[in-house]
């Protein structure tokens, strides 16, 4: 097997949700743990990188290391500010993270009672992070690695998503990996390889992932 390296190189990664609060105790979410995004950075620096993980708000963080710094946020917005700041010092960017597309308008200052018949939202959209990483342009990563969780015309839509976004690789996988241990999927690249993903642990998935990107 071809041994692979990301030695000196700067990687950066955001893992996990986001949480959108429409009132002081109540948010917009999603089942993402963050174990896809913490696996491909443990194997970055392993692999040599110096990493740093923008890591929404999960229940156990990975501990950080000499070679690998973790951002804590909670919003998109704080996720796409800490990317912004961080990207262009990046040779990769891998966007795994399970954004929230839409935020409410205006979050509440107090708790909304229960005896509220009803309640209605506003939301606007947020931020498209990974399309931001793939359109910088000169100051664009030398490689962006896109996640694309999809229902229905799983690889259609992760093509789609490649393209438009301006990404080199996208994972196309279906909504019943989020929150598991184990993943499967198809990985896609702009140069027209579609290189299909067992169903195997995160950890393991991860090192496959980056072995096939980096031959």
């Amino acid at each position: 097997m071809t041994s692979v390296s990301l030695r000196n190189k700067n990687v950066l990664i955001t893992a996990g949700p986001t949480r959108e609060y429409w009132d002081p105790v109540r948010y917009l979410t999603n089942g993402s743990t963050g174990r896809m995004g913490a696996a491909l950075a443990a194997e970055a620096v392993r692999l040599g990188a110096r990493v740093t993980l923008v890591l929404g708000p999960v229940g156990h963080p990975p501990a950080g290391s000499s070679r690998l710094r973790v951002i804590p946020v909670v919003s998109a917005w704080d996720m796409y500010e800490a990317v912004k700041k961080n990207v262009r010092k990046a040779d990769f960017f891998v966007g795994t993270a399970a954004v929230a597309d839409y935020r409410p308008a205006i979050p509440l200052k107090r708790k909304i009672k229960r005896h509220q018949p009803s309640v209605t939202l506003k939301l606007y959209g947020n931020p498209d992070i990974i399309a931001m990483a793939g359109h910088l342009g000169k100051n664009r990563p030398r490689c962006v690695i896109g996640f694309a969780l999809e229902t229905d015309r799983v690889l259609e839509n992760a093509r789609e998503k490649l393209l438009r976004k301006r990404l080199d690789w996208i994972v196309a996988n279906r909504e019943s990996n989020l929150g598991r241990s184990e993943a499967s999927g198809t990985l896609l690249s702009r140069w027209g390889h579609q290189v299909p993903l067992a169903k195997m642990p995160k950890e393991k998935l991860a090192k496959t992932i980056w072995r096939t990107i980096l031959n």
